[in-house]
C-alpha cells in the first residue's frame, strides 16, 4: 500500500469485509511472520494492522487493553510478577505497569518488528512502557517460553491474535494447562475469548477449553469500537480467588493510585453476573475443545 492507495480493505469474516479511508501511510513492512502496517485514519487516528486486520488504534485502544488487563490485575491482591504473551504494540504492557505493586514483567513477543514499530510509531498506545526497568522483553515463541520457564507468575495475560493458523496452538487445552502450572498460588490468567456474535464457535470452543483446565473462571463482555464487535474476556484461576466484591475492587483501585481509566470499572462482579442471553445460548451448544491433536482454527477470508 502507498500514500496514493487511500483505501485499506480488511477481511472481517469469511463472508464480510470493510474498508478504511487512509489519510497517511506511516509504515508498511512484510516481516518473516506477517504484514505490518501503520496508517492514519480520520476515525481512529494512528492505527496498527497485521495481515490487513485491525489490531489497535490510538483513539480506541483503551476498550481492549483495559478490558484485558485490569480485571485480572485488580482481582489479585498484590500482583508482583506478570507474564504477557503477545502484545507487541505495548498497550497491555503499559496498562500492567500502572499497578505499583508490579516488580517484574516478562513480555514474550514473536515478532520483533512489531515492537520496533510500536516504539517508533505507537507511543500514544505504549508510552514509555518498553523502557521501564521492570520489563524484560523476550523475542520468541510464547508457547515455547511457557514450556521452558521455571518461573511462577501472579498474573498471566494472553494478548493474542485470533485463533487462526499462526496462533492455533496457544488456544489448546495443553497450552492452558502449561499456563496453569506457571501460575503462583492465587495466580490469575486473563485472556480474550473472541466474539460471541461474529465467531460463536470460537467463543464456545475457547470457553469450554478453559473450563477443561481451570476449576474457577469468570467471564465478561466488552464492545471494542475498533473491532466493531463485542468481545468476551475471561479470568481464570486454579484457586478460589475470583470472588472479590465491588467495594474491595474500588479500594484497590484507589490504593494503587490508578486514575483515568476509560473502560474498566470496579463493577466487575455485576458484569460477571449479567452475560447477555445470546452468549449463554452459545455456551449451551455442545462443542469439541481445542487440543494439540485437533486445534480449533477460525476460517476467514485471506488478505490480498
Amino acid at each position: 500500500m502507498t500514500d496514493r492507495d487511500l483505501t485499506l480493505y480488511e477481511p472481517f469474516t469469511a463472508t464480510m469485509g470493510r474498508r478504511f479511508r487512509v489519510h497517511r501511510v506511516i509504515h508498511t513492512r512484510k516481516t518473516p511472520y506477517q504484514l505490518v502496517e501503520v496508517v492514519e485514519t480520520d476515525d481512529f487516528g494512528v492505527t496498527l494492522f497485521l495481515d490487513r486486520r485491525f489490531q489497535t488504534s490510538e483513539k480506541d485502544e483503551f476498550f481492549y487493553h483495559e478490558s484485558l488487563v485490569h480485571p485480572a490485575m485488580m482481582l489479585h491482591p498484590n500482583p508482583e510478577r506478570v507474564l504477557i504473551i503477545g502484545g507487541g504494540d505495548g498497550g497491555t504492557l503499559e496498562e500492567v505497569l500502572k499497578h505499583p505493586s508490579v516488580a517484574a514483567v516478562t513480555m514474550v513477543e514473536l515478532d520483533a518488528d512489531v515492537v520496533d514499530v510500536a516504539k517508533a510509531h505507537l507511543r500514544s498506545i505504549c508510552g514509555a512502557a518498553f523502557e521501564d526497568p521492570r520489563v524484560r522483553l523476550v523475542i520468541g515463541d510464547g508457547r515455547r517460553f511457557v514450556e521452558e520457564t521455571d518461573h511462577a507468575f501472579d498474573v498471566i495475560l494472553l494478548d493474542l491474535t485470533d485463533p487462526m493458523e499462526p496462533s492455533k496452538y496457544v488456544y489448546t487445552r495443553e497450552f492452558y494447562g502449561l499456563c496453569a502450572r506457571r501460575l503462583a498460588r492465587g495466580g490469575i490468567l486473563g485472556l480474550h475469548n473472541d466474539s460471541p456474535f461474529f465467531f460463536p464457535q470460537a467463543y464456545n470452543v475457547i470457553t469450554k477449553t478453559l473450563d477443561a483446565v481451570f476449576p474457577h473462571r469468570r467471564q465478561y463482555a466488552a464492545y471494542i469500537v475498533g473491532y466493531m464487535l463485542d468481545f468476551a474476556f475471561s479470568v481464570c484461576a486454579m484457586d478460589d480467588v475470583l470472588e472479590v466484591d465491588e467495594k474491595e475492587l474500588a479500594r484497590r483501585e484507589a490504593q494503587r493510585g490508578i486514575e483515568g481509566l476509560l473502560s474498566y470499572t470496579p463493577q466487575l462482579l455485576e458484569r460477571f453476573r449479567t452475560l447477555p442471553g445470546y452468549m449463554r445460548r452459545v455456551l449451551d451448544e455442545p462443542c469439541h475443545i481445542s487440543t494439540d491433536a485437533a486445534p480449533f482454527v477460525i476460517e476467514t477470508e485471506p488478505f490480498e
